[in-house]
């Protein structure tokens, strides 16, 4: 009986640490995906801003050119602000990592207390 229950809880733990281990891979997948698209997203974006800029700038150079300028930096500081926050945003509204694993030896532990 013990031997059974010995090799039940065995059991029970390796099946939660590749539970574990697959969560903790998703992280990982999640976070260099992550950071990928955000090198590759904010190259693009930086481009496209300073060629923006310069036509910009540009147009307007024999008649507005200050006002180019400061529309343009306000421009750029504002979106950049508001990804900046869209990403803390983010960020903080993901679920605990393990949190999946925490529940299911909650879960197991209510199980056998419960026997």
């Amino acid at each position: 009986m013990i031997r059974r229950s010995l090799a039940n809880l065995l059991g029970l733990l390796r099946i939660r640490l590749e539970l574990a281990g697959l969560e903790l891979q998703d992280e990982i997948d999640h976070a260099v995906r992550a950071v990928a698209m955000g090198v590759v997203g904010a190259l693009l974006v930086c481009a496209g801003a300073v060629f923006g800029a310069v036509a910009l700038v540009v147009a307007f150079w024999e008649t507005h050119r200050v006002l180019a300028l400061v529309g343009v930096a306000v421009l750029l500081s504002g979106a950049g602000l508001a990804v900046l926050l869209l990403m803390r945003r983010q960020s903080r509204d993901r679920a605990p990592i393990f949190s999946e694993s925490v529940a299911q030896l909650e879960q197991d532990g209510r199980r056998m207390s419960g026997q």
